[in-house]
């Protein structure tokens, strides 16, 4: 049974490994290309891993941990993310006089800490993981200090973070006065004076999963944080994060049957259908595209938790894929145009290339990339073809199946909004290029290379190709009905 444990967590535990032996290279030598190829086989050997520990799921690793196919599934895809963030920053960071050995410690401590927030099964472990990702994040986000807003983007994520920790800490603290119980499958007390106790425990618990998802009305760090960033920093709050808070607030949710109260139910449609719209509209008039990602994140999310307003015990499987295929291509959609901007931009700089108005006539001087960029940005609008268009499509079936008739209304209505600004940042890429560029590929500035372009167009392929042929995952064993795990078939049993 140790043993079993133990597969069942070697990826975590080869990450705590791997950040160990980072500290000790860095105290006997200090080589950026060295401490980046040792972070990108810490990963690699972490991903491979994943592989034994498939054959032990649905196993508790103490109470604070929980594997199942669920989590290990969204692992990986963290891990992915994280592979691509190391090799963008690799070339990011290189332009620097300084050795940046410390920015991979801090990396993947971030990613350490989103694999366990993944696993969790206990409040503790839940706080353990936020507070790695966290702290992580805030050191990541201010490490290049002499850039522009990025030491005002580090402190507003610092003191924003911590407030919500905070609120969260006390949420749980409520919840386990309620119950006396701290992990996830806690059992609802009878009392009424207790039931509001947890009842204002878990919504304070709510307010924390919805910072670090940028959900109206705690969305507002997030333009500001996104921007301010450098830009593979920022690649790691697009993705990363936002995979393992959705993980973890889908675990919550469902293993503690909040989705049997009503209330509850009420305020988690509300939060999505305000998002949805205000994400939308504020991205309408913005040119930075790091904000407009940012503020397009906010309405992306609010679609996302869309699959967590279930009514029936039937819709838990069904929501459990759409929700997982909706963040899959949402990522790598955004990983496209990360990718991009990071080839344009310098760690040196003061700024980061990111006004979307400067890929004018991009279609014309470097196909490819425009391409990729097209196809990206037509899959977060959800054009058919793509793979955006059936990740909401599969929501939109989830909310019609639970009757969830305002969130199907705001979800068109911000589709629509979404649209114009979407298009107007192909239209550019289609337009005529600007005289003054016309002789100097827009591309040429930063040090983007053939090996961004070549994944760039790796992960456009995937796009089409889950837009061409969804059915693609259907064969993994996380979108097989049979296969959700034993610990949401318990929760769905609660109704």
């Amino acid at each position: 049974m140790i043993v079993e444990q133990f597969i069942a967590i070697a990826p975590q535990l080869l990450l705590s490994l791997a950040i160990v032996m980072q500290l000790l290279l860095i105290a006997f030598k200090r080589s950026q290309h060295s401490i980046a190829f040792f972070t990108v086989s810490a990963i690699l050997l972490a991903l491979f891993a994943h592989y034994p520990a498939m054959t032990n799921v649905n196993l508790a690793v103490t109470p604070l941990l929980y594997v199942d196919v669920f989590s290990l599934t969204i692992n990986v895809l963290i891990l992915s993310c994280s592979l691509v963030a190391v090799w963008v920053s690799y070339g990011y960071l290189r332009s620097a006089v300084e050795c940046h050995d410390e920015y991979y410690v801090l990396l993947l401590l971030a990613v350490l800490g989103a694999n366990i927030l993944v696993l969790s099964n206990h409040f503790a472990a839940i706080f353990l993981g936020f507070e790695l990702l966290s702290l992580s994040l805030v050191g990541m986000i201010g490490y290049l200090h002499l850039r522009e807003h990025t030491l005002e983007a580090g402190f507003k994520y610092l003191i924003l973070s911590a407030t919500a920790s905070s609120i969260m800490l006390l949420g749980m603290a409520f919840v386990y006065g309620a119950t006396g119980d701290m992990s996830l499958a806690y059992q609802v007390p009878q009392q009424q004076d207790l039931q509001l106790l947890g009842q204002a425990g878990l919504v304070l618990i709510m307010v924390g999963f919805c910072f670090k998802l940028s959900l109206v009305p705690f969305h507002t760090w997030t333009p500001d944080v996104y921007q301010g960033a450098p830009m593979p920093v920022t690649l790691m709050l697009a993705t990363v994060s936002k995979a393992a808070m959705f993980a973890i607030f889908v675990k919550f949710w469902l293993v503690s049957a909040i989705f049997n109260q009503d209330s509850m139910q009420f305020l988690l449609v509300c939060i999505a259908i305000a998002s949805m719209l205000v994400g939308n509209l504020l991205a309408l008039t913005q040119q930075n595209i790091k904000r407009l990602l940012a503020y397009s994140s906010i309405a992306h999310m609010g679609y996302l938790i869309i699959v967590l307003a279930i009514q029936s015990q039937q819709s838990v499987a069904w929501a459990l894929k759409s929700g997982v295929f909706y963040i899959l291509v949402y990522i790598i959609a955004t990983l496209v145009i990360m990718i991009y901007l990071s080839g344009r931009s310098k760690a040196h700089a003061i700024t980061d290339n990111d006004d979307w108005r400067g890929w004018q006539g991009l279609i014309w001087q470097r196909p490819l990339q425009g391409s990729c960029l097209i196809l990206a940005l037509l899959s977060l609008a959800g054009i058919p073809l793509t793979a955006g268009f059936i990740g909401k499509f599969y929501l939109f079936t989830v909310a019609i199946e639970n009757q969830l008739w305002g969130a199907i209304s705001a979800l068109i209505i911000g589709s629509g909004i979404a649209l114009y600004y979407y298009l107007s940042i192909i239209f550019c890429i289609l337009a005529k290029p600007l005289e003054t560029t016309s002789q100097t590929p827009i591309d040429k500035v930063g040090n983007f290379t053939v090996s961004h372009a070549t994944v760039m167009g790796m992960l456009t392929v995937i796009i089409v190709a889950l837009g061409l042929f969804p059915d693609i995952l259907a064969s993994q064993l996380i979108f097989q009905s049979e296969q959700v795990t034993i610990i949401f078939n318990e929760a769905s049993q609660r109704f």
